[in-house]
C-alpha cells in the first residue's frame, strides 16, 4: 500500500452485537514510529472490530484491524495489519493450523531501572533471561540464565516485545549475533535459531 490518505470500510462484529456492522473512514501507511509497520486509521478499533477486515473502496483487503491505542477522553488511534504481512500467517494457519516461527529457545523479562536495582543488574535496559531450552540454541550459544541481552544483530533490545519482534522478522536456521551482559562483563555470541514448538493441537 503507498503513502498518503486513502478511504477505507471496516467490518467486524462489535462489542458483540450478533451482526455484521460496518465503518468507514481513511488510512494512511504508518511505520516506524510508534507501531511498526501497520496501516493507521482514523476509525475506532473495539471489541468485536479487530480481527475484521479493512476494505478499500475497489471491495480488496488491505488489512486486519488488529488495536487501539487511547487515552481517557480521546478516542484513539486505530491500527491494522497489512494484508501483505498477514497472508503468510493466514496461509500457514490454512495448511497447517499453527505459525512457524524462528526461536532462540529462551523465556525472558523486560529490565528496567526497578528491575536492574532489584538483581544487581550492570545495565537499566535489555531483557534478563529467567529460562532456557536444554540445548536449545541460546544453551548451545553459552547463554545461561540471569544474563541480560542488550542487542541482537546490531539492533539495541530494550524489551521483551523488542526481542520478539526482532526474533521473529529472522528466518529458521539464520544466524544471529547477540550481545550479551553477565554480572559486569559484556560478552558477545552467535547462536543459530530454530523452529519454535508448535502448540498442542489436539
Amino acid at each position: 500500500m503507498g503513502g498518503g490518505h486513502r478511504e477505507f470500510i471496516g467490518a467486524g462484529n462489535k462489542c458483540d452485537s450478533g451482526h455484521c456492522e460496518f465503518d468507514s473512514g481513511i488510512t494512511r501507511c504508518f511505520s516506524g514510529q510508534t507501531l511498526d509497520d501497520l496501516i493507521q486509521t482514523y476509525a475506532a478499533i473495539n471489541p468485536g472490530n479487530s480481527g475484521g477486515p479493512l476494505v478499500n473502496m475497489a471491495g480488496e483487503v488491505i488489512g486486519i484491524t488488529s488495536v487501539k491505542v487511547a487515552e481517557v477522553g480521546v478516542e484513539g488511534m486505530g491500527y491494522a495489519i497489512s494484508s501483505n504481512e498477514a497472508m503468510p500467517v493466514i496461509e500457514q494457519l490454512i495448511e497447517m493450523g499453527y505459525v512457524l516461527r524462528p526461536s532462540l529457545g529462551i523465556s525472558t523479562a523486560t529490565v528496567d531501572r526497578r528491575i536492574a536495582v532489584i538483581y544487581r543488574l550492570p545495565v537499566t535496559s535489555g531483557v534478563l533471561v529467567t529460562e532456557m531450552l536444554v540445548n536449545g540454541p541460546a544453551d548451545k550459544a553459552g547463554l545461561e540464565p540471569g544474563d541480560v541481552i542488550t542487542s541482537i544483530d546490531g539492533m539495541e533490545i530494550r524489551s521483551t516485545n523488542e526481542f520478539t519482534q526482532v526474533i521473529i522478522s529472522k528466518e529458521i536456521s539464520q544466524t544471529v549475533e547477540i550481545t550479551y551482559w553477565r554480572g559486569k562483563d559484556k560478552f558477545e555470541t552467535q547462536a543459530t535459531l530454530l523452529e519454535a514448538p508448535s502448540p498442542n493441537l489436539n
